[in-house]
């Protein structure tokens, strides 16, 4: 599933299928592995505009 997040006051980012993103209760984290190395990125809440997710048969807006 893919994964844009974007921000307040601007700016977004997006994520592809192989990345690992959870909504957690501080943020969203997204975790993807480069090569033997895993990165873990934690994006607080307060900092995010809107969460778009969509997939194959799933599409989801997230409005904060």
């Amino acid at each position: 599933m893919k994964t844009q997040i974007s921000f307040v006051g601007g700016g977004e980012t997006s994520f592809d299928d192989d990345a690992d993103v959870k909504m957690t209760p501080l943020g969203v984290e997204v975790r993807q592995r480069e090569g033997e190395d895993t990165v873990r990125v934690l994006f607080p809440w307060n900092r995010i505009e809107k969460v778009t997710q969509r997939g194959p048969e799933v599409a989801a807006i997230y409005s904060y």
